[in-house]
């Protein structure tokens, strides 16, 4: 009996150290595996302009040649940051350039609260897009071989005497923003499909910059005291995201694996959508006869748009990546440890704060936030210990955000 006992402890302990190695394990997986960091969309991303002036942030850089700064780089033009979290890492490693500069036109640094830091990286990301894809300017010349070649001008192009299949787009030259047009085509689409299918003409696919210049093309010829063109202000990317779940589009699309199946992950397509408005057209039109047999298969209305509706559609779709940043922890505590960990500890009072229990550090912005605000008293704690300032490489900020996010949650309460 006192044998069996023995044997029956002895395997009882080794179940229990198998099952606690296999959820050491899970942890260790988890931990290497790549956690997405929820950053909140915003909804008037034009909002942060006022940020960008009260701070300061124009007295040393100026957006797409606008304005007369000349100290720092134009944040329109510089090369792309990538996520939101990489344009905090450009941020902490240039904090002490921007600090001298500062020092040297006798203006004070900034501090930025995490509503002010989510408006402001928005904007600058908004007016990238915006400036330099939505409003991309197009060839007409070319435009014009596009509508030729892709057999536009057979439905839309009236010849003399002749009554054309769809409208006479001459109508509408120059009266309608790139968005409307964009629009126009994909609420069209199926109708066209048809014609063109009765017709035995294959529908056309459009490549690179030919949808951007075809759109270029049908906005020339302005008649006079033809109507101001109409302009859509800028979309709400919040606006769009709720559009995309009540146009059905996420029982096709997942956004980085929360969806439905069918058609591609928008989530995990990277710089796919960062094209110009009539590039976005493009690929959506190349996409619409998969789409119209998917519609038909399940059963459902294709859903069409109005007003402000694509706008804030095509914001979100920009804006996805964006709002959706993936980090591994057990990365970012490698960069905690070797860049870091000098100064800041975890749990336990050091040089710098306790960020486990500091204030601001639970959401991404917040990180951004802090780590700007904080860059003076670090750099001055850097030259005591004669220290160089360490440099986030690209995903490295989305690493170190992920590591000390899951930190702080795991910690007791």
């Amino acid at each position: 009996m006192q044998l069996t006992a023995r044997c029956s402890t002895e395997i009882a302990l080794s179940l229990l150290m198998l099952l606690a190695g296999s959820i050491g394990a899970r942890v260790v997986v988890a931990q290497t595996q790549p956690i997405l960091l929820s950053v909140e969309l915003p909804d008037q991303p034009a909002a942060g302009a006022t940020i960008f002036k009260e701070k300061g942030c124009a007295r040393c850089h100026s957006l797409d040649g606008r304005g007369t700064a000349m100290t720092g780089p134009d944040l329109a033009r510089a090369a792309h940051f990538g996520d939101v979290l990489d344009f905090g890492g450009a941020l902490w490693n240039h904090a002490t350039v921007m600090r001298r500069e500062m020092r040297q036109l006798g203006a004070r640094r900034p501090t930025l609260s995490t509503l002010e830091a989510t408006n402001l990286v928005a904007y600058l990301t908004t007016f990238r897009y915006y400036e330099t894809q939505v409003r991309e300017a197009g060839n007409p010349a070319l435009g014009s071989l596009v509508f030729e070649k892709k057999g536009c001008a057979a439905c839309h192009e009236p010849v003399s005497g002749q009554k054309t299949q769809g409208p006479n787009l001459r109508k509408f030259r120059g009266r309608y923003a790139p968005i409307v047009f964009t629009q126009a085509l994909w609420n069209h689409s199926a109708a066209m499909t048809s014609a063109m299918k009765e017709k035995g003409v294959p529908p056309p696919t459009f490549a690179g910059r030919e949808m951007t210049d075809l759109a270029a093309y049908l906005q020339v010829g302005l008649a006079p005291g033809a109507p101001d063109p109409i302009v859509f202000e800028p979309g709400s990317p919040k606006r769009g995201a709720e559009l995309f779940s009540s146009k059905g589009c996420v029982t096709c699309h997942a956004v980085a694996g929360k969806g439905g199946q069918g058609g591609p992950d928008l989530g995990n397509r990277g710089r796919t959508m960062a094209r110009s408005v009539p590039e976005i057209a493009g690929l959506m039109w190349n996409h619409s006869q998969a789409m119209n047999t998917e519609f038909a298969r399940r059963g459902v209305a294709r859903p069409t748009f109005a007003g402000q509706e694509m706008a804030d559609l095509i914001a979100y779709l920009f804006f996805v990546n964006y709002a959706n940043v993936r980090g591994t922890p057990f990365r970012g505590g490698q960069v905690f440890s070797t860049k870091c960990a000098t100064c800041h500890t975890l749990g336990r009072p050091s040089v710098g704060p306790d960020l486990l229990s500091a204030p601001g550090l639970d959401q991404p912005i917040g990180i951004i936030a802090s780590m700007w605000n904080h860059a003076t008293a670090m750099e001055q704690e850097a030259a005591k210990r004669f220290q160089t300032w360490p440099r986030l490489e690209r995903g490295e900020t989305a690493d170190l955000a992920a590591f000390l996010i899951s930190r702080r949650q795991q910690k007791p309460r």
